[in-house]
């Protein structure tokens, strides 16, 4: 009689690989309830992409013991989970440079190996925190970030490294006082404005005068507002007003009037006062002192010059 051979396909051999390796000597063979609790854990374990615990229980429903369907479906997933997990590896020096191997790796808090070998490690996607020892050195700590499906990804850990320290700076020495170059002093200038030049009563004078031209303008149009209302109210009241429109209208432009007259009070008074300022200022050798008041109709000027 004789035997067809059984041909298996690349992915399913390494699977079976994988099994070989992972089962322990005289280790029982898993129950079909062993196989089928293995196969439900591995799918919550993916999920949570807990993947190296994913890959060992597709090993465990991967044996030989299993029902075929079970086996044929977990061996798929194995090849599945081998490429989506990642792998890394480290290159650990000294501080002089020297590569190490006599190195304790824990990830998150549990054994990830006790010696580096220069091969891949297979860990889970996402962020975790390492910590690598080794004797005579200060363990150092490393987070990192892994994706899912990255391979042989290089990480470069240090012992002993410390930041370089600048060297000494010499001190540079003091010069006897006799020999400390001086310069001469000088005060400083001041620069003078446009009001010390002109002096305070001429300033005032041109400040009185520019009250003044504002008050004329402002009058004027007050002036021509008053016209302008006069003949509104003329029109609405030829003779005497019998409705209260053509009334507002006649006090409207006596308001404009008295206003016109105000500003036009204030402007002639600010234009005089500001000439006289300007005028009778004495030269720059006094100190004049003067104050300017403005009110409704009125400039007030007190001083002394």
């Amino acid at each position: 009689m004789t035997r067809k051979p059984i041909r298996v396909g690349l992915p399913s051999a390494l699977a079976l690989a994988w099994i070989t390796a992972a089962s322990p000597a005289g280790a029982a063979d898993p129950t079909t309830a062993d196989c089928l609790t293995a196969n439900n854990s591995s799918i919550d374990l993916r999920n949570s992409h807990r993947l190296r615990e994913a890959r060992a229980q597709l090993l465990v429903c991967g044996a030989t013991s299993c029902p075929s369907d079970i086996r044929k479906e977990c061996l798929q997933h194995v090849d599945e989970v081998n490429a989506q997990i990642p792998t890394i590896i480290f290159e650990v020096k000294d501080a002089s440079g020297r590569d190490l191997s006599a190195v304790k790796v824990t990830m998150d808090g549990q054994p990830l190996v006790d010696r580096l070998e220069g091969t891949a490690l297979s860990v889970d996607p996402g962020e975790h925190t390492f910590l690598f020892e080794t004797a005579g050195q200060p363990p150092v700590t490393k987070q990192l970030v892994l994706r899912e499906a990255q391979k042989e990804r290089h990480e470069a850990v240090t012992f002993g490294a410390a930041g370089a320290t600048p060297p000494p700076q010499p001190e540079q020495p003091l010069l006897p006082a006799a020999q400390t170059p001086r310069s001469p002093w000088r005060a400083p200038q001041v620069p003078q404005t446009s009001g010390a030049r002109l002096g305070l009563q001429r300033t005032v004078g041109l400040v009185s005068a520019g009250v003044g031209v504002v008050g004329l303008v402002v009058g004027s149009v007050f002036g021509a507002m008053v016209l302008s209302k006069k003949s509104d109210a003329q029109n609405a009241c030829p003779n005497a007003c019998s409705n209260q429109h053509g009334v507002d209208l006649w006090n409207d432009a006596a308001s404009s009037g008295n206003l016109a007259t105000a500003f036009f009070v204030v402007g002639a008074v600010g234009i005089a006062a500001g000439a006289t300022l300007w005028f009778t200022a004495p030269s720059s050798g006094s100190a004049p002192k003067a104050q300017v008041g403005i009110g409704p109709g009125a400039l007030r000027l007190k001083g002394t010059w």
